[in-house]
């Protein structure tokens, strides 16, 4: 019989015992570039990031995460017309902040700091490397222990807490949902992680139940 401990990753089993409290399976749904138009800044694409601490070679657990995978991969059906070009035009302002800081500037002026050749040699690499995106929605789902040593199970999104640490990690920001003015694309967007939510509370239900192990 595998607890759900043994069916965690070294790293996370060595996170739980350290902090008390491991992400499960984290969600962050964002607007990318066209990979195959990365030159048309009139194109993006709805990327789904699906992060987990499983072990892997666990039939019940690699299942789950396939489903989980195949929901948020169709998340771009959530979006209206409207939240589609909100989310192209922050996109846009993200390639504009990065292709000025690359630059030395911000805000379109030269920065002292930013073009200082000690500060280039160490940044220009890590610039190189940001890529331009936008956080649609993020979400975690976590265990921990509790006083007695018991697991406990929570989740959290960057819509129910303004200042949620899954939301804060993947930089979401609320300002790309100005269009959503009558909340269509919200309640798609609960609806679509109420399934993932049905899929991960199905995957610990069988090490709860003590046939995590299938």
């Amino acid at each position: 019989m595998t607890n759900l401990y043994q069916a965690l990753t070294r790293e996370a089993q060595d996170e739980l015992v350290r902090d008390l409290i491991v992400e499960l399976v984290t969600v962050a749904v964002r607007a990318v570039p066209d990979p195959d138009h990365l030159d048309d800044r009139l194109t993006m694409r709805i990327v789904a990031e699906v992060k987990n601490g499983f072990a892997s070679g666990q039939p019940s657990i690699d299942a789950g995460l396939a489903s989980i995978r195949e929901c948020c991969d169709a998340a771009g059906d959530d979006l209206s017309v409207a939240m589609e070009d909100a989310l192209l035009v922050a996109l846009n302002r993200r390639r504009k902040e990065i292709d000025e800081l690359r630059a030395g500037k911000i805000g379109g002026h030269p920065v002292a700091y930013l073009l200082d050749p000690e500060y280039k040699k160490f940044m220009d690499p890590i610039l190189a490397s940001v890529k331009p995106e936008v956080t649609l929605w993020c979400a975690a789902w976590t265990a921990g222990m509790d006083d007695d040593g018991k697991m406990v199970f929570d989740c959290e999104d960057n819509f129910s807490e303004s200042d949620s640490m899954v939301g804060v990690l993947n930089i979401y920001d609320e300002s790309i949902y100005a269009e959503d003015r009558d909340g269509t694309v919200r309640k798609r967007i609960a609806a679509r992680m109420r399934k993932v939510n049905d899929v991960v509370g199905e995957m610990v239900r069988g090490f709860v139940r003590g046939d995590g192990n299938q």
